[in-house]
């Protein structure tokens, strides 16, 4: 009985857990990047990242449920993949938290300048303010996660708040152009990698089995409402900005050196001043959150993966490791908040796709592993998400090579 009376209030505290880690950043660039393809064709490929992006999370919990006890990626891969699995995932887990940091801290850095009307003209002054931006966040990952957790729960608030408010004040404008509701849909292709992004939490999964007491039932309820929360936020925030703004504008954007959130508060800024300060907060939200999240996350990496302990030299050193890089490709690259996003993806698709197919595999078919089937449809379906990894890593890497489309 006292199990069922917690029920409820566990299966909502997981669903914002999951809908928090990815409501962040990554949506900002959605508009932009979806523009040229229409408001119809981007909700259908929305609604195919999410369907495969659950079963590949619902394949994580599978194999997670299989090992007892505190398990990662790392030792999941280890176990069922064997030591060349382990190695591979460990430089792309790294890689993959690496290029999160590296969009977060090139488009938190735009904004701050933008706050401050500066243009720094040499990379001196473009890495001191990237290092500006980025000390509180050290700071708050350096003295740990009770300080990133009070800090986060502000972000989040003001992220829920700002997205309210901004609902509201869209409610009153009219615009003069028509909406975007069919575009070119071969302009999709491209947009895969960053879409997989914006539905990756599946690193979070193992934290969920303990917060659920390795409970089934929950997790997979978890899993399935907890996707389904960002698909609506992501739905809501491509129709507010494709109502406010034109196909073209946002297209502008894509091509554009800014981070597409402060390009996108500033065109808003016409339909008055309550609406754009509205944007700006928001998109600082979004950013900041994800930015601390995926920065203690990378710091925690680092101090389990290298086995450094958190005294005072050690927590420098972690520091020093987690926002350094970063930091450095934000003064080579200032405006590749997109470009850090689609790396990230090609990354995710890896780690967050095909890993978690290739060790359920195992763990069923091979090692036949002790433990339930968390993703139903057999083999078929496990090969369908299978390619559906495989065909994201070869849109990013068709993009790069100029063979797919673009705006």
């Amino acid at each position: 009985m006292e199990h069922k009376a917690n029920k409820s209030g566990t299966v909502f505290g997981g669903v914002l857990l999951v809908g928090g880690t990815c409501i962040g950043a990554g949506m900002l660039g959605l508009p932009a990047v979806t523009a040229a393809a229409g408001f119809v064709p981007t909700m259908v490929m929305f609604l195919l990242v999410w369907f495969f992006m659950t079963c590949s999370a619902l394949a994580y919990l599978e194999i997670s449920l299989r090992f007892k006890g505190d398990v990662n990626m790392i030792s999941m891969a280890g176990r069922t993949l064997g030591f060349w699995g382990k190695s591979a995932a460990w430089v792309i887990y790294i890689l993959f938290l690496y290029s999160l940091m590296a969009a977060y801290t090139a488009g938190g850095t735009s904004m701050f300048l933008e706050s401050l009307s500066l243009v720094p003209d040499t990379r001196f002054k473009q890495g001191l303010m990237s290092l500006l931006f980025t000390f509180p966040f050290a700071l708050m990952v350096y003295y740990g996660a009770a300080w990133v957790d009070r800090l986060n729960r502000l972000l989040m608030a003001g992220l829920i708040l700002s997205f309210i408010y901004m609902g509201i004040a869209f409610s009153n404008v009219s615009t003069s152009h028509s909406f975007n509701f069919m575009g070119e849909a071969k302009y999709l292709w491209f947009t895969l990698p960053i879409l997989v992004t914006s539905f990756g939490y599946h690193l979070l999964i193992p934290t969920l089995k303990s917060y659920c007491h390795e409970n089934p039932n929950l997790l997979r309820k978890i899993i399935i409402f907890g996707g389904l929360l960002p698909l609506v936020v992501y739905g809501l925030w491509e129709t507010i900005v494709f109502y406010l703004l034109p196909a073209d504008s946002l297209i502008n954007m894509l091509n554009g050196s800014v981070n597409p959130g402060e390009a996108m508060a500033q065109a808003i800024s016409v339909y008055g001043k309550a609406l754009h300060y509205c944007v700006v907060l928001f998109t600082f939200f979004a950013l900041t959150s994800s930015f601390l999240g995926v920065g203690l996350g990378i710091f925690d990496f680092f101090s389990d993966g290298l086995h450094v302990k958190k005294n005072h030299f050690g927590k420098i050193i972690l520091t020093i490791l987690t926002f350094g890089p970063p930091v450095a490709y934000t003064v080579i690259l200032p405006g590749g908040f997109i470009m850090a996003l689609s790396y990230a993806g090609v990354f995710a698709a890896i780690l967050l796709i095909v890993y978690p197919i290739l060790m359920a595999w195992n763990g069923r078919y091979i090692n036949k592993l002790p433990g339930d089937t968390q993703l139903p449809g057999g083999r078929m379906l496990l090969i369908a998400t299978l390619i559906f990894g495989v065909l994201v890593m070869c849109s990013d890497l068709l993009t790069k090579l100029q063979f797919l489309p673009l705006p």
